[in-house]
């Protein structure tokens, strides 16, 4: 894992707490849990709250995909990257992709039963734990494998609807697709809004939070930063950047306050 060039100390800090998943609840409390911070430097570390923020999902949806439905017996939709720490579900870079995608498939009508059997069979036939967050593997088949899948009217009404980018009729937005970045087919950084084309998530740098490009500064540092200074050219001097890059960053955390999903708001 890179840390940021700039402001290490404080960033170093903030990786060592993480939302106080690596201290122990009960009377341990104060006793720290070992985690293998290099591997996961290199998977991205996601709590729920903080995936829920990014693709705009409730956390019991989330944690549903990643940890299973507790009336059924039925296996997760997402193949986990990391187990629970301290109890608390966590995701990986990749969980948090596939999460994205899951929950554009829920949101079209199509059910969790079936996203799962898609899954499946992609992984089946591909060989990755994470189908949903490859490109030509996913795309090369994804649709004719849930034609093959569903079960009901109203889903194969869905389908085909559908273009090859897994969209409804004519496609307005960007691609699903689009804003992801590949490496040997598998997502390896994700730029999330098209209008902030500098913020961008990507597990080697900062445990995956949300940076700002070739800078590799936490938006939330930088946004942290501006509420303490409230002018943008002395933050920019601080982290030696340009007041752009600080403008993006305070705008993209103002998204993920407003909710709704980073990708689902307009301006």
């Amino acid at each position: 894992m890179r840390l940021a060039s700039s402001g290490a100390p404080w960033y170093c800090q903030q990786a060592a707490d993480l939302q106080g998943l690596v201290r122990r609840r009960g009377p341990a409390m104060s006793a720290p849990v070992h985690i293998d911070w290099d591997k996961v430097g290199r998977i991205g570390l996601y709590t729920v709250p903080m995936a829920a923020k990014l693709i705009g999902e409730s956390g019991t949806k989330i944690r549903s995909w990643i940890d299973g439905y507790s009336n059924s017996d039925a296996t997760p939709i997402i193949r986990r990257q990391l187990p629970p720490i301290n109890g608390r579900t966590v995701l990986g870079f990749l969980d948090l992709i596939e999460a994205r995608f899951v929950r554009h498939f829920d949101r079209l009508g199509l059910s969790p039963q079936s996203i799962r059997k898609v899954a499946d069979k992609l992984r089946e036939r591909h060989h990755t734990d994470h189908p949903f967050a490859t490109n030509k593997r996913f795309r090369t088949d994804g649709k004719k494998i849930f034609m093959e899948i569903v079960e009901t009217d109203e889903e194969r009404k869905i389908l085909n609807l559908m273009n090859d980018n897994f969209e409804m009729g004519t496609v307005i937005e960007a691609s699903l697709f689009d804003s992801i970045l590949y490496a040997d087919d598998l997502a390896n950084r994700w730029h999330p809004v098209r209008e902030l084309p500098r913020v961008v998530l990507d597990p080697q740098y900062a445990f995956g939070r949300p940076v700002i490009e070739e800078a590799w500064v936490p938006t939330d540092t930088l946004y942290g930063a501006f509420e303490a200074e409230r002018k943008v050219a002395i933050v920019a001097e601080d982290f030696d950047i340009d007041q752009d890059a600080v403008n993006q960053a305070i705008a993209f955390e103002e998204r993920l306050q407003a909710g709704a999903g980073v990708e689902d708001q307009i301006g």
